[in-house]
Order: structure tokens, then C-alpha cells, then sequence
């Protein structure tokens, strides 16, 4: 069901008889949890149109509009559908394709490629740059080898 919740029992009522002045059917009034209940299968149209009269309403009643959050259990099917991802390219791929990428880098250009990999955020690059970026980080740097 969807639902409006309101601060007090006067103000639910006034709403609930808003509403149906407005021609909107109130399929439930709860009043211990002040709250006026429709039903599920309104259609998107019908809601939007319901939440912008209450939103007039609320304009001269020093109230607030805020939308919460519902969760529920997904169908069995979209389930599975989100356990099966996209194949793509394996750690070991990766990995070894990172190596390759980074093996005939001079020792400046590797440098410069690990600064840049390291300025962006982890979470903004992809799985190649990722394994690249470890590969680089690797790699001994020409400050530390010990000189001959």
C-alpha cells in the first residue's frame, strides 16, 4: 500500500477530507499510526497527481513533503537475474594482460602512468586499470634500485 504519513490526527483527517473533496478515494485510515493508506495498484499518473495536491495542501501549513524509503523482497525471477552477471574477463586476464601492458614501459613513462592511475578515485576505474595500477605499483622504480 502506498501511504502518507502526517504529525497528527486533526491534520491526517483535514488531509484525508481534502482528498476526497479533490475526488481522490482514501482506500484506509489508520489512526494509530496516523496514516492515510492507497492502494498499490494506483497508476504512477494517479500518485503524482494525489502527492502534488498534497504538496498545495501542505504549502500554508508549515509542513514538509519527504519521501521515504520501502523496501521488499525482489520476484524469484529478477533474483536470478542479478545473481548471473555480464562475463567478463577473469582476475588471471587481467593480471596477465596488466603485465604485458606495463613490461615495455620505460621506467619514466611507468612512473607517469602509476601517478595518473593513482590520481583517480579506485571506485572511478575499471578492472583493467585497476590490475594495471597493482602491476605499476610492483614494478621496482629506477630511485631505488642501488647503484653498480
Amino acid at each position: 500500500m502506498r501511504k502518507i504519513e502526517l504529525p497528527s490526527e486533526a491534520l491526517a483527517e483535514e488531509l484525508r477530507d481534502h482528498l476526497q473533496d479533490k475526488r481522490f478515494t482514501v482506500a484506509n485510515y489508520d489512526k494509530a499510526h496516523r496514516t492515510l493508506q492507497f492502494p498499490d495498484n494506483m497508476n504512477p499518473s494517479q500518485w503524482v497527481s494525489l502527492r502534488s495536491t498534497v504538496e498545495k495542501w501542505t504549502s500554508g501549513r508549515n509542513l514538509e513533503a519527504v519521501e521515504s524509503l520501502k523496501l521488499q523482497y525482489l520476484r524469484p525471477d529478477a533474483k536470478q537475474e542479478r545473481a548471473s552477471p555480464i562475463p567478463g574477463p577473469s582476475q588471471k586476464e587481467l593480471k596477465a594482460e596488466a603485465t604485458k601492458k606495463t613490461e615495455n614501459l620505460t621506467p619514466d613513462k611507468a612512473e607517469e602512468r602509476y601517478r595518473y592511475l593513482q590520481s583517480i578515485p579506485i571506485s572511478e576505474l575499471s578492472d583493467a586499470e585497476i590490475a594495471e595500477r597493482l602491476a605499476l605499483a610492483g614494478r621496482p622504480s629506477e630511485k631505488t634500485k642501488a647503484p653498480k
